[in-house]
């Protein structure tokens, strides 16, 4: 065998080793964070985008959605942070995947999601309620006003949410 070829050999070699020591070392079975209200539910989507609306499209990236017995779809985000505790902004990034996959599939999902936090300590699911269809399409079209100059965004109530923006440099340009 050439170099090349022993050398993507053992970088596989080590991806691989580094993906089951992680999956060893970590603590209890992967869905021990699942809440009771999902245990009978199937996985049916990970990983996967999904987009609808028209001339204003919606796309969003689903992390996961399980169907219950009753073929209502639930999705779950899955977040590392510090803290926690679920965000407005998870609330209206599982909309966007709500609104985009019931439009695309005409499956229902539920008008409740989870937020999946893994933190220093464990992970824990924390509900929340998503926003109507209504809603996300006002919220998809202010953004693309802002975007477009027609209107002139609000800044957060808090000073710490601009300082891990990635568009807070174009923010600041335009005051």
């Amino acid at each position: 065998m050439t170099t090349d070829i022993w050398l993507v050999v053992a970088a596989c070699m080590a991806a691989g080793l580094a993906v089951a020591y992680i999956v060893r070392r970590r603590p209890g079975r992967v869905d021990d964070w699942m809440p009771e209200e999902l245990k009978d539910h199937v996985l049916v989507y990970s990983e996967r985008m999904f987009r609808y609306g028209g001339d204003r499209q919606v796309t969003a990236r689903v992390d996961r959605a399980y169907r219950g017995p009753g073929g209502l779809i639930t999705l779950v985000e899955l977040k590392t942070r510090l803290a926690d505790r679920a965000y407005p902004s998870d609330v209206v990034e599982l909309s966007a995947q709500r609104f985009a996959l019931e439009g695309e599939t005409g499956e229902p999902v539920a008008r409740t999601g989870w937020v999946v936090v893994e933190s220093k300590a464990d992970r824990r699911a924390h509900r929340v309620s998503l926003m109507t269809s209504h809603d996300v399409r006002n919220l998809a079209a202010r953004r693309d006003a802002i975007l477009a100059g027609a209107v002139t965004p609000r800044y957060p109530a808090t000073s710490s949410l601009c300082a891990s923006c990635a568009y807070r440099r174009r923010c600041y340009d335009r005051s």
